[in-house]
Protein backbone atom coordinates (compact mmCIF):
# COMPACT_ATOMS: atom_id res chain seq x y z
CA UNK A 1 0.00 0.00 0.00
CA UNK A 2 1.46 3.42 -0.94
CA UNK A 3 2.32 5.75 1.92
CA UNK A 4 1.17 8.94 0.18
CA UNK A 5 -1.51 9.82 -2.36
CA UNK A 6 -0.64 13.02 -4.21
CA UNK A 7 -4.08 14.44 -5.01
CA UNK A 8 -4.59 17.21 -7.58
CA UNK A 9 -7.76 18.81 -8.92
CA UNK A 10 -7.40 20.39 -12.36
CA UNK A 11 -9.62 22.76 -14.28
CA UNK A 12 -8.13 24.37 -17.40
CA UNK A 13 -4.70 23.97 -15.80
CA UNK A 14 -2.71 23.06 -18.93
CA UNK A 15 -0.19 25.92 -18.59
CA UNK A 16 0.96 24.65 -15.19
CA UNK A 17 1.32 20.93 -15.82
CA UNK A 18 4.95 20.75 -16.99
CA UNK A 19 6.15 22.51 -13.86
CA UNK A 20 3.78 20.50 -11.67
CA UNK A 21 5.10 17.16 -12.93
CA UNK A 22 8.69 18.39 -12.85
CA UNK A 23 8.28 18.91 -9.12
CA UNK A 24 6.67 15.52 -8.58
CA UNK A 25 9.49 13.82 -10.48
CA UNK A 26 11.97 15.26 -7.95
CA UNK A 27 10.40 13.32 -5.08
CA UNK A 28 12.37 10.24 -4.02
CA UNK A 29 12.54 7.75 -1.15
CA UNK A 30 8.76 7.89 -0.57
CA UNK A 31 6.25 5.44 -2.00
CA UNK A 32 3.44 7.46 -3.59
CA UNK A 33 0.72 7.41 -6.21
CA UNK A 34 -0.74 10.35 -8.14
CA UNK A 35 -4.49 10.89 -8.40
CA UNK A 36 -5.68 13.69 -10.66
CA UNK A 37 -9.34 14.68 -10.76
CA UNK A 38 -10.24 16.91 -13.69
CA UNK A 39 -13.28 19.15 -13.57
CA UNK A 40 -14.20 19.16 -17.28
CA UNK A 41 -11.23 21.11 -18.64
CA UNK A 42 -11.37 22.42 -22.19
CA UNK A 43 -7.85 23.84 -22.68
CA UNK A 44 -5.88 20.68 -23.49
CA UNK A 45 -5.48 19.54 -19.89
CA UNK A 46 -7.35 16.28 -20.48
CA UNK A 47 -5.26 15.41 -23.53
CA UNK A 48 -2.06 16.12 -21.59
CA UNK A 49 -3.19 13.93 -18.69
CA UNK A 50 -4.22 11.06 -20.96
CA UNK A 51 -0.74 11.13 -22.49
CA UNK A 52 0.89 11.38 -19.05
CA UNK A 53 -0.81 8.14 -17.98
CA UNK A 54 1.36 6.28 -20.48
CA UNK A 55 4.60 7.94 -19.40
CA UNK A 56 4.36 8.40 -15.63
CA UNK A 57 4.06 5.38 -13.33
CA UNK A 58 1.44 5.17 -10.59
CA UNK A 59 -0.87 7.85 -12.00
CA UNK A 60 -4.66 7.67 -12.06
CA UNK A 61 -6.92 10.21 -13.76
CA UNK A 62 -10.61 10.76 -12.99
CA UNK A 63 -12.52 12.83 -15.58
CA UNK A 64 -15.62 14.59 -14.32
CA UNK A 65 -18.21 15.52 -16.92
CA UNK A 66 -18.77 18.92 -15.30
CA UNK A 67 -16.96 21.31 -13.01
CA UNK A 68 -18.09 20.18 -9.55
CA UNK A 69 -15.73 22.53 -7.69
CA UNK A 70 -12.59 22.20 -5.58
CA UNK A 71 -14.17 20.78 -2.43
CA UNK A 72 -16.36 18.12 -4.01
CA UNK A 73 -13.63 16.96 -6.39
CA UNK A 74 -11.14 16.53 -3.56
CA UNK A 75 -13.76 14.64 -1.56
CA UNK A 76 -13.93 12.23 -4.49
CA UNK A 77 -10.22 11.65 -4.06
CA UNK A 78 -10.40 11.21 -0.29
CA UNK A 79 -13.08 8.54 -0.73
CA UNK A 80 -10.78 6.65 -3.12
CA UNK A 81 -7.67 6.93 -0.97
CA UNK A 82 -5.92 3.76 0.23
CA UNK A 83 -2.77 5.52 1.45
CA UNK A 84 -1.93 6.62 4.99
CA UNK A 85 -1.42 10.25 3.95
CA UNK A 86 -2.88 12.55 1.28
CA UNK A 87 -0.92 15.46 -0.19
CA UNK A 88 -3.50 17.94 -1.48
CA UNK A 89 -1.67 19.86 -4.20
CA UNK A 90 -2.72 22.70 -6.48
CA UNK A 91 -1.69 22.38 -10.13
CA UNK A 92 0.08 25.79 -10.00
CA UNK A 93 2.82 24.46 -7.73
CA UNK A 94 6.27 22.92 -8.04
CA UNK A 95 7.55 20.72 -5.23
CA UNK A 96 11.24 21.12 -4.52
CA UNK A 97 13.59 18.19 -4.00
CA UNK A 98 12.97 16.28 -0.77
CA UNK A 99 9.61 17.95 -0.11
CA UNK A 100 7.54 14.79 0.19
CA UNK A 101 10.16 12.95 2.23
CA UNK A 102 10.38 15.79 4.77
CA UNK A 103 6.61 16.09 5.25
CA UNK A 104 6.36 12.32 5.62
CA UNK A 105 9.11 12.40 8.26
CA UNK A 106 7.37 15.11 10.29
CA UNK A 107 3.83 13.72 10.18
CA UNK A 108 5.05 10.19 10.80
CA UNK A 109 6.85 11.23 13.99
CA UNK A 110 3.70 12.13 15.95
CA UNK A 111 0.34 10.38 15.75
CA UNK A 112 -1.36 13.56 16.96
CA UNK A 113 -0.40 15.48 13.80
CA UNK A 114 -3.33 15.63 11.39
CA UNK A 115 -1.83 18.04 8.86
CA UNK A 116 1.64 19.26 7.90
CA UNK A 117 2.82 21.80 5.35
CA UNK A 118 6.09 23.30 4.19
CA UNK A 119 7.41 26.69 3.21
CA UNK A 120 5.64 27.98 0.10
CA UNK A 121 7.35 30.57 -2.07
CA UNK A 122 5.95 33.10 -4.54
CA UNK A 123 9.51 33.43 -5.83
CA UNK A 124 12.08 30.76 -5.10
CA UNK A 125 15.53 31.71 -3.75
CA UNK A 126 18.17 31.75 -6.47
CA UNK A 127 21.60 33.18 -7.21
CA UNK A 128 22.18 33.86 -3.50
CA UNK A 129 19.05 36.02 -3.39
CA UNK A 130 16.34 35.49 -0.82
CA UNK A 131 13.00 34.15 -1.97
CA UNK A 132 9.61 35.77 -1.46
CA UNK A 133 7.33 33.78 0.83
CA UNK A 134 3.77 32.83 0.02
CA UNK A 135 2.87 30.94 3.18
CA UNK A 136 4.46 29.37 6.26
CA UNK A 137 1.13 28.18 7.62
CA UNK A 138 -2.05 29.89 8.79
CA UNK A 139 -2.70 31.96 11.90
CA UNK A 140 -5.91 33.37 13.34
CA UNK A 141 -6.09 36.91 14.67
CA UNK A 142 -8.07 37.85 17.82
CA UNK A 143 -10.75 39.28 15.53
CA UNK A 144 -11.22 36.01 13.64
CA UNK A 145 -9.31 36.71 10.45
CA UNK A 146 -7.18 33.81 9.22
CA UNK A 147 -3.99 34.94 7.49
CA UNK A 148 -1.01 33.40 5.72
CA UNK A 149 2.10 33.59 7.89
CA UNK A 150 4.88 35.48 6.11
CA UNK A 151 2.86 36.24 2.98
CA UNK A 152 4.80 38.44 0.51
CA UNK A 153 7.74 38.89 2.87
CA UNK A 154 11.40 38.34 2.02
CA UNK A 155 12.76 35.08 3.39
CA UNK A 156 15.58 36.14 5.71
CA UNK A 157 15.58 32.98 7.78
CA UNK A 158 12.86 34.17 10.16
CA UNK A 159 10.69 31.08 9.56
CA UNK A 160 13.21 28.27 10.02
CA UNK A 161 11.69 26.64 13.12
CA UNK A 162 9.24 23.78 12.98
CA UNK A 163 6.15 24.74 14.95
CA UNK A 164 2.45 24.16 15.50
CA UNK A 165 0.15 26.48 13.53
CA UNK A 166 -3.59 27.06 13.25
CA UNK A 167 -3.61 25.29 9.88
CA UNK A 168 -2.06 25.02 6.42
CA UNK A 169 -3.11 26.44 3.08
CA UNK A 170 -5.02 24.01 0.85
CA UNK A 171 -2.66 24.74 -2.04
CA UNK A 172 -0.11 22.29 -0.65
CA UNK A 173 -0.77 20.33 2.54
CA UNK A 174 -0.34 16.73 3.66
CA UNK A 175 -3.18 15.27 5.73
CA UNK A 176 -3.31 12.09 7.76
CA UNK A 177 -6.16 10.11 6.20
CA UNK A 178 -7.29 8.87 9.62
CA UNK A 179 -7.69 12.48 10.79
CA UNK A 180 -9.77 13.42 7.75
CA UNK A 181 -12.01 10.41 8.21
CA UNK A 182 -12.47 11.31 11.88
CA UNK A 183 -13.72 14.86 11.24
CA UNK A 184 -15.73 14.26 8.05
CA UNK A 185 -19.42 14.99 8.38
CA UNK A 186 -22.48 14.88 6.15
CA UNK A 187 -21.00 17.65 4.01
CA UNK A 188 -17.71 15.88 3.32
CA UNK A 189 -14.11 16.29 4.43
CA UNK A 190 -13.94 19.64 2.65
CA UNK A 191 -17.39 21.13 3.28
CA UNK A 192 -18.98 21.11 -0.19
CA UNK A 193 -21.31 23.96 0.73
CA UNK A 194 -18.33 26.32 0.58
CA UNK A 195 -17.65 25.57 -3.09
CA UNK A 196 -14.44 27.59 -3.44
CA UNK A 197 -12.53 29.75 -0.90
CA UNK A 198 -12.13 29.16 2.87
CA UNK A 199 -12.87 25.43 2.69
CA UNK A 200 -9.26 24.74 3.68
CA UNK A 201 -9.52 27.14 6.65
CA UNK A 202 -12.76 25.52 7.76
CA UNK A 203 -11.08 22.10 7.61
CA UNK A 204 -8.08 23.38 9.59
CA UNK A 205 -10.43 24.73 12.26
CA UNK A 206 -12.35 21.46 12.50
CA UNK A 207 -9.12 19.48 12.84
CA UNK A 208 -7.98 21.79 15.62
CA UNK A 209 -11.29 21.53 17.49
CA UNK A 210 -11.08 17.73 17.26
CA UNK A 211 -7.64 17.74 18.89
CA UNK A 212 -5.44 17.18 15.83
CA UNK A 213 -2.24 19.21 15.48
CA UNK A 214 -1.22 21.14 12.35
CA UNK A 215 2.52 21.63 11.92
CA UNK A 216 4.69 23.87 9.75
CA UNK A 217 7.85 22.13 8.46
CA UNK A 218 10.33 24.76 7.18
CA UNK A 219 12.69 22.40 5.37
CA UNK A 220 10.05 21.27 2.86
CA UNK A 221 9.90 23.91 0.13
CA UNK A 222 7.44 24.47 -2.72
CA UNK A 223 6.81 27.15 -5.34
CA UNK A 224 3.23 28.41 -5.66
CA UNK A 225 2.11 30.72 -8.41
CA UNK A 226 -1.06 31.77 -6.54
CA UNK A 227 -3.85 33.31 -8.58
CA UNK A 228 -5.86 36.41 -7.84
CA UNK A 229 -7.94 36.16 -4.72
CA UNK A 230 -8.68 37.49 -1.30
CA UNK A 231 -5.01 38.38 -0.76
CA UNK A 232 -5.31 40.97 -3.55
CA UNK A 233 -8.62 42.50 -2.55
CA UNK A 234 -8.22 45.72 -4.49
CA UNK A 235 -7.82 43.73 -7.72
CA UNK A 236 -10.18 40.84 -7.04
CA UNK A 237 -13.43 40.54 -8.94
CA UNK A 238 -16.76 41.19 -7.20
CA UNK A 239 -17.57 37.48 -7.51
CA UNK A 240 -14.38 36.49 -5.67
CA UNK A 241 -15.07 39.09 -2.98
CA UNK A 242 -18.63 37.87 -2.51
CA UNK A 243 -17.52 34.25 -2.25
CA UNK A 244 -14.82 35.19 0.24
CA UNK A 245 -17.25 37.21 2.40
CA UNK A 246 -19.98 34.58 2.24
CA UNK A 247 -17.68 31.68 3.09
CA UNK A 248 -16.01 33.58 5.91
CA UNK A 249 -19.42 34.15 7.52
CA UNK A 250 -20.38 30.50 6.99
CA UNK A 251 -17.10 29.41 8.57
CA UNK A 252 -17.67 31.57 11.66
CA UNK A 253 -21.26 30.40 12.05
CA UNK A 254 -20.19 26.78 11.72
CA UNK A 255 -17.20 26.80 14.07
CA UNK A 256 -18.25 29.28 16.78
CA UNK A 257 -20.99 28.57 19.30
CA UNK A 258 -22.86 31.41 21.02
CA UNK A 259 -20.58 31.12 24.04
CA UNK A 260 -17.57 31.64 21.76
CA UNK A 261 -19.01 34.85 20.33
CA UNK A 262 -19.37 36.30 23.82
CA UNK A 263 -15.84 35.21 24.75
CA UNK A 264 -14.37 36.72 21.57
CA UNK A 265 -15.88 40.23 21.35
CA UNK A 266 -13.23 41.42 18.88
CA UNK A 267 -14.79 39.16 16.24
CA UNK A 268 -18.21 40.78 16.69
CA UNK A 269 -16.75 44.28 16.49
CA UNK A 270 -14.63 43.46 13.45
CA UNK A 271 -17.45 41.77 11.55
CA UNK A 272 -19.80 44.69 12.24
CA UNK A 273 -17.17 47.18 11.02
CA UNK A 274 -16.60 45.09 7.90
CA UNK A 275 -20.33 45.01 7.19
CA UNK A 276 -20.49 48.82 7.44
CA UNK A 277 -17.54 49.12 5.04
CA UNK A 278 -19.20 46.82 2.50
CA UNK A 279 -22.50 48.69 2.86
CA UNK A 280 -20.80 52.02 2.18
CA UNK A 281 -18.15 51.17 -0.41
CA UNK A 282 -18.92 47.71 -1.88
CA UNK A 283 -22.72 47.63 -2.00
CA UNK A 284 -22.65 45.10 -4.82
CA UNK A 285 -21.23 42.61 -2.32
CA UNK A 286 -24.06 43.00 0.22
CA UNK A 287 -25.74 40.01 -1.37
CA UNK A 288 -22.99 37.87 0.19
CA UNK A 289 -24.67 38.44 3.53
CA UNK A 290 -28.05 37.44 2.18
CA UNK A 291 -26.81 34.10 0.84
CA UNK A 292 -24.54 33.28 3.81
CA UNK A 293 -26.79 30.67 5.34
CA UNK A 294 -26.98 26.89 5.28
Amino acid sequence: MPLVQIQIVTWNSREHLERLFKGIEQQHDVDFIILIIDNASSDGTIEYLENAKHQIPHIQVVLNKENIGFAKAHNQGFSMCKASYVLVLNPDTELQEGFLKELKRVIGADERIGAVGGKLYLELPKNDKSGIIDSCGLKMSPWGQVMEIGHKTLDLGQYESQKAVFGLTGACVMYRLKALQAIADGHGVFDERFGTYKEDVDLAWRLKKAGWRSVYAPHACCWHRRGLGAHNREQASDLIKRLSIRNHILMLRKNLGWQDWWRMPFIVVYEFAKFIYVALFERVNLKAYRIAKF
